[in-house]
């Protein structure tokens, strides 16, 4: 698969130092995503948009520090660390872009990557990074991924899509966030529309399934589905779906193979 985008959960104990044990238990994922990163290899750049990126309820921030870097300190692991180039005129690109088109992206000149960048990223190689956050309204997300798309098209070298989150957070009793019977229903439904490559009918799930999933990904799910366009239904392909911890962790990638 030529891979042009990916949907990857953010669990800190996909990382070796951070899960220990338990991470045996989401050994389906881990493989996934191993398995897409060797599929991906070494694009030119990665975009990706985390939602727990800091952002407003209004406006999207992309990060304009020529460094990008943060660490696992929070849980426990300040010594993994990643760092990367930003890819800065890519980004000014991408903000004369949102201001032509009323697209409301700020510059925010900080270069701390969160946990939902780096989990994904350890998985994933590239020469450069871009880091976008995310808004309330979900109908705003196609907005910027089809302004993403459009800069990627203007520039030389590969550049895939990353679209970090989790699904439902209501999964299991044991959970950390209890269960609600509508989280299953949701994970099922986004798993059954990726596999068809069908984002545009992730917008037709029922809000009130969405509010009681507790989900954190639908969003970046929504700015890839406009990333990829047309190319969302050419070769998609779930690589696995678990949530022995209460949470469910997807991992999907999109390609240019021929349209099916």
């Amino acid at each position: 698969m030529d891979v042009l985008g990916c949907a990857c959960p953010h669990p800190p104990l996909l990382v070796p130092e951070v899960g220990g044990v338990n991470r045996m238990r989401v050994q389906a994922t881990v493989d996934a995503m191993e398995e897409l990163g060797a599929e991906i290899g070494t694009p030119d750049l990665v975009v990706i948009v985390s939602p727990h990126t800091p952002g407003t309820v209004e406006t999207f921030f992309v990060k304009t520090a020529a460094r990008l870097a943060g660490d696992l300190g929070k849980f426990g692991c300040p010594d993994v660390r990643l760092e990367y180039d930003n890819d800065v005129a890519f980004v000014d690109r991408l903000l004369e872009l949102a201001g032509q088109e009323g697209v409301a992206l700020d510059p925010v000149d900080d270069g701390h990557l969160d946990h939902g960048v780096l989990v994904p990223m350890g998985f994933i190689a590239t020469r450069r990074l871009v880091s976008l956050s995310v808004v309330g309204a979900y109908a705003a997300h196609g907005r910027l991924g089809a302004l993403v798309r459009q800069c990627a098209e203007e520039r030389d070298g590969r550049v895939v899509f990353v679209a970090s989150g989790d699904l439902s957070h209501r999964l299991t009793k044991d959970g950390p966030y209890g269960f609600d019977a509508r989280g299953p229903v949701f994970d099922e439904r986004v798993v059954e529309l990726l596999r068809e490559g069908d984002f545009g009918s992730l917008r037709g799930i029922d809000p009130d399934v969405v509010q009681g999933a507790g989900e954190c990904g639908l969003r970046s799910l929504m700015v890839l589905g406009a990333f990829l366009g047309e190319d969302s239904a050419r070769d998609p392909r779930v690589f696995s779906y678990e949530g022995p911890f209460g949470v469910g962790y997807l991992v999907a990638g999109f390609g240019r193979g021929q349209a099916t």
